[in-house]
This record gives structure tokens, C-alpha cells and sequence, in this order.
């Protein structure tokens, strides 16, 4: 379903742009005030810092000195989507052991509080301008029985979304994208929060686990109760809503390559992590043995998702 609701976002998306005379090519530069030109990417820990204080949850890069007081904590790359890369400590042990094994490979970690709350909620917007009345907002609950603290993201096969936006009203939508607003101005986002009920949600009683800035899809689209009429009248809406903060945009003058710079990112970090592998196995004693210490080869670079 992922790449089919791509594939028609991105095609709904560039009519729409078509049709309101807008630069479909600037939606890479949507975000670009929060581009960190130095680095090339959307930094994490520079996004966290955004966060009010009552919704930010502690986070740091890895280091030789820091061991969590409580457990559990989730292990980040500084930079990824869906999920990728992304591991939980229970308990010390854990997170000693993953830590070494992290911080010795080529992708720089970050480590995060895990919230409190025990529901999770995804929260979709679009600004036009400078305006701080949102053009769109939806709100899905993402589901996994899994567990109290999943790794939740559209690869996992046990993560599952509703969407709760038609069980909100408008004032209620306005209260919850008035909670994105004072975080930062984007023209589109998608917050991952935590909390325990949809009236704290409302409320501002919650979490930031992640801000994803770029490319963020309309996770509501994600809902395996919609019907095919239903997700694709919400993809056209969605994207009409896109265009036109693009159509806000105008012309766009000395803005870095975005989307190039990210994709070389990605391809680098990638190139280097199979290095490491190389490495790895160059220096093991034999195919699939064990080196000292009981570790296989090759897991320095196991970020996969878990």
C-alpha cells in the first residue's frame, strides 16, 4: 500500500500544483528554514530543541558518559525515516551492549527517553504562508498490541493507524494544530506524540517522540478502513492543501539543494555501513564465527528495525 499511496500523492500532488500555477519542485523547500545547511539534513537534536520544555522528552547524542537513569530508551540515528535504524534498551545491560556496538559503526546515535503515556498519535499539517490557522490537519491513532513501547512506522507489520480526525471538532482541530504552531512554523509536518487519552492530546498533556519534517506522508491514508473512493478523495484534498503552500512559496532564491543533499546523505551513510560490514567480516576469524567477546559477524551495522 506504501508505494501505491505514493505514487498517488506525488502524481495528485503535481496536478494540483499545475492547476494553482505553483512550483511543484519547491516542495522539497517547504521546511527549509529548519535545513541544516552545515550538516545536510533535518537535524534531530536541533529539532528537539524547538520543543517546549513540558513536551520534550530527554535526548542526547551516544557518548562514553551517559547511562540512562531509567529504562526503557530508544537508540536513534541522527537522521532516518520510518523507523529505520531504531532500537530499544530495556535496561542497562541492553543499552550498554547496543550503545558499543553503535557508537563503533559509521551512522552518529542519538539516545531518547521513552514517553509515559500509553497512546500514540500522529498529527498532520499544512500552513499556508505565514498564517497560524492550519489549511489541514488530521489526526491518527497509530495501534501495535505488540507491546507498551512498539517501534512503530509504516514498515512494521503490526503497526496499524485510525484516523480519529472526524471524532474531533473543528475547535478541537484548531486547539491540537495551534500545539504544532507554537512548536515551530512549518508548512507541513507530522508530529508522533504520546499521551493517554484524545482529550489530553487536546488538552497539550502529551509528548514529542519524533517531528518529521520532510516528506512527511499524510499518515491517515494509512487507515485500512477506507475505502478506495475514500483515500482517494483524502489524497486529493491533502495534496490541493500541499499545493497551495507551495503556491505561497514563489520564487525561491539562494535555497540549498535539499533534496539532493539528503539523497547523498542517505548514500553515504549506506556506503559506509557496508564498509563497516566489509570490515567486519575481514577482521572475523571466519565466515559466521564468533569473534571474542560472543558477537557475530557483522553486528556493528544491525540497525535494522526491531
Amino acid at each position: 500500500m506504501k508505494s501505491t499511496l505514493s505514487v498517488l500523492i506525488i502524481a495528485s500532488y503535481i496536478l494540483c500544483c499545475l492547476r494553482l500555477r505553483a512550483r511543484p519542485w519547491n516542495y522539497f523547500h517547504i521546511n527549509v528554514r529548519h535545513f541544516c545547511r552545515q550538516r545536510g539534513i533535518f537535524s534531530k537534536i536541533e529539532l528537539d530543541q524547538m520543543i517546549p520544555v513540558r513536551w520534550r522528552l530527554h535526548q542526547q547524542y551516544l557518548d562514553d558518559e551517559y547511562v540512562p537513569e531509567q529504562f526503557p530508551v530508544f537508540l536513534k540515528p541522527e537522521w532516518g525515516q520510518n523507523s529505520v535504524g531504531i532500537e530499544r534498551a530495556d535496561n542497562e545491560h541492553q543499552f550498554l551492549v547496543k550503545s558499543r556496538r553503535l557508537k563503533s559503526g559509521p551512522v552518529q546515535y542519538m539516545v531518547q527517553q521513552a514517553a509515559p503515556e500509553s497512546r500514540e498519535f500522529e498529527i498532520f499539517t499544512t500552513f499556508v504562508g505565514d498564517r497560524t490557522v492550519p489549511d489541514f490537519v488530521t489526526v491518527t491513532e497509530t495501534l501495535n498490541s505488540t507491546g507498551r513501547y512498539p517501534i512503530n512506522g509504516i514498515n512494521n507489520e503490526d503497526s496499524r493507524y485510525s484516523d480519529i480526525t472526524n471524532m474531533l471538532t473543528p475547535s478541537e482541530l484548531t486547539r491540537i494544530s495551534s500545539h504544532v504552531r507554537e512548536v515551530g512554523q512549518f508548512g507541513q509536518s507530522r508530529l508522533s506524540v504520546r499521551a493517554n487519552s484524545i482529550q489530553q492530546l487536546i488538552d497539550g498533556d502529551f509528548h514529542i517522540i519524533e517531528i518529521n519534517l520532510f516528506t512527511p506522508m499524510p499518515i491517515h491514508l494509512m487507515d485500512d478502513s477506507y475505502s478506495v473512493w475514500h483515500r482517494l478523495r483524502s489524497a486529493l484534498v491533502a495534496s490541493w492543501s500541499l499545493a497551495k503552500v507551495t503556491e505561497a512559496m514563489g520564487k525561491l532564491r539562494d535555497t540549498p539543494a535539499i533534496f539532493t543533499r539528503m539523497t547523498l546523505y542517505g548514500r553515504k551513510q549506506q556506503a559506509m555501513q557496508q564498509a563497516a560490514l566489509q570490515q567486519s567480516s575481514m577482521a572475523a576469524p571466519g565466515a559466521g564465527q564468533l569473534q571474542s567477546g560472543g558477537k557475530k559477524c557483522g553486528s556493528a551495522v544491525n540497525t535494522q528495525l526491531t
